[in-house]
């Protein structure tokens, strides 16, 4: 649809209807870009894979990310515990039909599915996907589709209540900055469809279109369907470590940066802990903390207080936890829309508070003039300083009566008329949280769903290119993040700093690049900001302990120059600035004890670290047990629940989840089972109330009445692994 047509669009209660009208309008060689996550417009898009399947003749190009799927096990109890969810929780789910085709690697010629971010490994040694994977920056996939030659978009939308705005809501990342682009082109025209569902919160702000941007809209029953739930994982003690770490970074005024997952929902619980239990955060932190040498203290300092000045969020995509982070008060530093207003603000000059010195201080930031233009007034107006029912007539400002006013700002009386009913009120437009796109539990979608309007409009689900890059109004977001804090997690990192991330030596690929360079670049050029590269210390691979700190790495996400700050459970490593010696003896110091000495030698052996250096004592500890020995206090356990933002699981759900994640692992080894079973059998036999969560979990996973000797040895090893976490006396879920 051409830039600016207010054309209505064509309305469609069926998608074969609508699939019909975009052959019409396109012709047979469909490229189509579909948002990543929950904004996909699936009707649709199975109605089109449907008729292109069907239909040879028809090109059919699909470009998305993160294609979302209902749970399936690889084993008889993973399917036990996945089945009951699968019929509470995804019962209405609409599945994308390609899913099950490129799985089995059985597409149709004619169609391709090619995506820039894969969901976690879950595509590792499927040739036809691997080799269908775009890798690219976040805010280069729409230049790419561009250049690929998209022609239709289509992803589900919320419908205003009078039908004439729609909402991008969960997805404005990459289709406005694509329409965008496409309408700066002489002859790229691409058509818009617009899946309706009423479901999907209505999100204000950038992320609203009018109905003429819309070629063709689905609407009707059909397409009120529940949203994708990404239930939130179990946060075990390594992630409670690295949360404590970061918790220590992040400055107080300043910017957040965090991702989804158990990581994120740690961070910001430990965040607000660090808000509401202060002297608990503070003792924990410091028990986490070796004591610091010159040699190795970072040069930020520990950040233990509480938030006073509050945070902003800038993060491509929102998790659960900045509404958590709201409830508590912390993500309440609001920016505002104009870099001059900002940095008043920042510089304390002004207050958000609505004054004559508000009108002072723009007029001698040169901002506005005196006197008054109309788009100075149009400005201020907006921004809630100038009283709305002043307008312009001609060359002349006229008063709520008609009268000509005075509008020279030198004026005391002048200044106290043109604020009027304003003076004294909060700036209006400022938001405290930028996202690209929020992807969660079905109680996060819920909670904006029920979001007051006046609170809601602090979230402006914008463009992707506005998040995670600065080259577009560049002194507004500098001015907006202050001291930001972009926090990302890896798989690996080397010991001279670069970080792995999305891929394994073999270049097959977990995940994807996503925004991660974006925000690490972003952070090197901000002059206070920092890239925090979070990874675990170890992993458990194939049954064996791994060291994720390891000498070399064939495949790399971030390079080596671009090093800033890495965190493990045992603590921070400030690398920016550091000469490779400092680099690899930082990164020794955090690492896990147990795989020290292998890469001080090799380290040694390269010559990047003298022949006698020896890792200081402090820092030769790092070992799980110390790790659980900071936590293991029945006060301090009782602050690190399992899910601390809660839970869409029912409780037996949520104890199945720790014991299975950790029942996983120890099935690699059978040796290692053998503890479990014994246990398991043991409580199984038990009926006290101590045993009484395990049988009601074995009774979830239909395990009470089995009679098989393969069953009942599944059942004692679910029962030993639910036995060790529940004698941890953890709460489950977080207030």
């Amino acid at each position: 649809m051409e830039e600016g047509s207010s054309t209505q669009p064509q309305r469609f209660d069926t998608a074969e209807a609508c699939v019909e009208a975009v052959l019409e309008a396109v012709g047979k060689n469909i490229v189509l870009g579909v948002p990543l996550g929950i904004g996909k417009a699936n009707h649709f898009v199975n109605a089109l894979y449907a008729r292109a399947a069907a239909d040879p003749s028809i090109s059919l190009t699909i470009f998305t990310a993160l294609t979302l799927e209902r749970p399936s096990g690889s084993s008889e109890i993973e399917r036990r515990f996945i089945q009951p969810l699968l019929d509470r929780v995804y019962s209405e789910t609409i599945d994308l039909a390609y899913t099950p085709a490129r799985r089995k690697r059985m597409l149709p010629t004619n169609i391709q599915v090619c995506e820039f971010f894969l969901l976690t490994g879950a595509f590792l040694n499927n040739p036809a996907v691997q080799q269908d994977y775009m890798s690219a920056n976040y805010t280069h996939v729409p230049r790419d589709l561009l250049d690929r030659g998209i022609n239709v978009l289509a992803q589900m939308v919320s419908p205003a209540p009078t039908g004439d705005r729609f909402s991008l809501s969960s997805n404005p990342d990459l289709t406005l900055p694509v329409l965008r682009m496409a309408g700066e082109l002489d002859d790229h025209d691409i058509v818009l469809v617009g899946e309706c569902n009423p479901q999907l919160p209505y999100m204000p702000g950038d992320s609203e279109l009018e109905a003429g941007k819309f070629d063709f809209l689905l609407e009707g029953d059909a397409f009120d369907t529940p949203l994708f739930a990404a239930p939130s994982p179990p946060v075990g003690f390594v992630e409670y470590g690295l949360a404590f770490h970061i918790a220590g970074l992040i400055r107080d005024g300043g910017t957040l940066q965090v991702g989804i997952g158990a990581l994120g929902d740690a961070i910001c619980h430990v965040l607000g802990l660090r808000q509401r239990d202060n002297t608990a955060y503070r003792e924990i932190l410091r028990d986490l903390t070796c004591t610091d040498t010159l040699q190795f203290r970072h040069r930020l300092p520990l950040e233990e207080e509480p938030f006073e000045r509050g945070l902003y969020g800038a993060s491509e995509m929102v998790p659960p936890g900045f509404l958590h982070l709201r409830r508590l008060g912390i993500l309440s530093r609001a920016v505002y829309p104009d870099a001059t207003l900002q940095q008043l603000i920042d510089d304390e000059v002004i207050t958000t508070t609505v004054t004559e010195k508000t009108l002072l201080a723009l007029q001698q930031a040169g901002r506005i003039s005196s006197p008054l233009t109309p788009e100075d007034t149009d400005f201020l107006q907006r921004l809630g300083v100038v009283d709305p029912s002043y307008s312009w007539r001609g060359h002349r400002l006229l008063s709520p009566d008609g009268d000509e006013e005075e509008f020279d700002l030198h004026s005391e009386l002048g200044r106290q008329r043109l604020l009027g009913s304003c003076a004294g009120q909060k700036l209006r437009g400022g938001v405290w949280l930028h996202g690209g796109f929020y992807l969660g539990p079905a109680m996060m979608y819920q909670q904006l769903r029920e979001m007051a309007p006046e609170e809601l409009a602090g979230i402006n689900m914008t463009a992707i290119d506005y998040i995670n890059d600065l080259q577009d109004q560049r002194s507004l977001k500098v001015s907006q993040r202050r001291e930001a804090r972009f926090v990302n997690s890896a798989m690996m990192v080397t010991l001279n700093g670069a970080v792995v991330s999305d891929g394994l030596a073999d270049s097959q690929v977990v995940s994807g690049v996503g925004g991660q360079y974006n925000f690490v670049a972003q952070a090197h050029e901000l002059a206070d900001g920092r890239s925090i590269i979070a990874v675990p210390s170890t992993r458990i691979s194939g049954g064996e302990t791994k060291s994720n700190i390891v000498w070399e790495f064939s495949h790399t996400t971030i390079p080596r120059h671009l090093r800033d700050i890495v965190v493990t459970e045992y603590g921070v490593a400030d690398l920016r600035g550091k000469t490779d010696r400092d680099v690899m003896v930082s990164m020794l110091a955090i690492c896990d004890s147990r795989f020290q000495s292998e890469l001080l030698e090799k380290a040694k052996s390269a010559g990047k670290v003298e022949k006698d250096y020896d890792i200081p004592l402090e820092f030769t500890a790092n070992t799980p047990d110390r790790l659980r020995a900071a936590f293991n206090d029945s006060d301090r356990l009782s602050l690190l629940p399992y899910y601390p933002l809660g839970t869409d699981f029912t409780d037996e759900e949520a104890l199945l989840a720790i014991a299975l994640k950790q029942l996983k692992v120890s099935s690699r080894k059978w040796w290692k089972m053998l503890p479990l079973i014994l246990a398991g059998r043991a409580a199984h036999r038990e009926h006290s109330d101590s045993t009484v969560h395990i049988h009601r979990c074995l009774e979830r996973m239909a395990f009470e009445e089995t009679d098989t000797f393969e069953h009942r040895l599944e059942a004692y090893a679910v029962a030993g692994a639910l036995k060790e976490f529940v004698d941890l006396n953890r709460p489950l879920r977080g207030e």
